[in-house]
């Protein structure tokens, strides 16, 4: 029975290794964190949208279904750094910290999933100058109990709980200007669930949420909007955020109201930027070991969007979730099961 290299272990790389695993496959999972479970672990996500669903219920069981499979062999904090030959014998040098070895394998999986936009490019909303100005990605830090402000939503300025919050969407997405005119898909629910869980734990706070537009076309996307909106009275503003800037010791801001057209500017406690998904590290650097294709924004080019999805520029090598362009956690796992059983005909084959 031929091995198989699956690279990354997020929710896409971990699912599609218990896939093949459990059709009798041995799997090898390299993973260049010294965890597994991707950007979820990395930013310990607590709950996922679009029912507030904790999200432990969901990792959890792909990663116990990884380790407890005999079939898979694990490596943590690992690199594939090289690979030779062709489908189906390739052969790649795995480097870590007890030195590099190397091995054979019937087939490839990339499931390297992806990076936030580094949000400091957006200089006019003042990332990384002003402490209040935070991530989404940071957000789901402090939401979760386990996290560094033990569920707490605090400033990082002086440790207090904001009582105003603004969310800026589309933060490195939609933006020519930044080289990435593509939606980033997921930006809109999550921020409407950030919204929620701020108002659910701070009745009293006001989040006022300024948007391009709502794309919530997922399952029950649309019903949690209106939920924001009706029951937690979440404050929706079509516009974009043009400036922050600090007048004693609090955050201004500045934005446009596109349905009026008019421009608004009031004060906030807290300015949180819902940064795009963008192409990861790990993803780049798989292409470049590879040898296959990125497209113009270096996520991986499938062989054929609507026939191929799953298989890359080269024979034997395939690809799955966010590493293709920006995509849910849903959809992530869905992919994962999906390539497994694409690398499982191809291999009978």
């Amino acid at each position: 029975m031929k091995t198989v290299l699956v690279i990354g272990g997020g929710v896409t790389g971990l699912k599609s290794a218990s896939e093949l695993a459990q059709m009798g496959y041995n799997v090898s999972l390299v993973e260049k964190e010294d965890y597994l479970g991707g950007q979820v672990a990395k930013h310990k996500y607590y709950k996922l949208a679009p029912d507030l669903r904790l999200a432990g219920d969901v990792i959890d069981p792909v990663i116990k279904a990884v380790e407890s499979n005999a079939n898979i062999k694990v490596m943590k904090h690992s690199h594939v750094v090289s690979v030779s030959g062709s489908a189906p014998e390739f052969k790649a040098k795995i480097k870590n910290s007890k030195g590099e070895s190397e091995a054979t394998f019937g087939a490839i999986v990339v499931a390297t999933g992806f990076g936030h936009f580094d949000p400091t490019v957006k200089q006019e909303y003042g990332y990384g100058r002003f402490k209040d100005v935070v991530t989404n990605a940071e957000v789901e830090e402090m939401l979760n109990p386990n996290g560094p402000t033990k569920g707490e939503l605090k400033r990082p300025s002086d440790g207090k709980i904001p009582k105003k919050i603004a969310i800026f969407q589309c933060v490195g997405s939609r933006d020519r200007q930044v080289g990435n005119p593509y939606c980033c898909r997921v930006g809109c629910v999550v921020s409407t669930k950030q919204a929620i869980e701020i108002k659910e734990k701070y009745p009293d706070s006001e989040v006022y949420v300024y948007y391009m537009d709502m794309r919530m076309f997922g399952r029950g996307w649309e019903e949690l909007y209106g939920k924001a909106m009706e029951d937690y009275e979440v404050i929706f503003t079509r516009g974009r955020g043009a400036e922050v800037t600090l007048k004693n010791q609090q955050l201004s801001l500045r934005a446009e109201e596109t349905i009026m057209d008019r421009p608004i500017q009031h004060s906030v406690d807290m300015i949180i930027l819902a940064a795009g998904m963008a192409a990861g590290e790990g993803t780049i650097e798989a292409a470049k070991v590879l040898g296959i294709k990125q497209n113009d924004y270096g996520f991986l080019s499938p062989k054929d969007d609507f026939l191929s999805p799953n298989e890359s520029s080269k024979p034997g090598i395939f690809i799955a979730g966010a590493d293709k362009g920006p995509m849910d956690i849903e959809n992530c796992i869905v992919e994962g099961a999906a390539v497994a059983a694409k690398v499982a005909g191809s291999l009978k084959n």
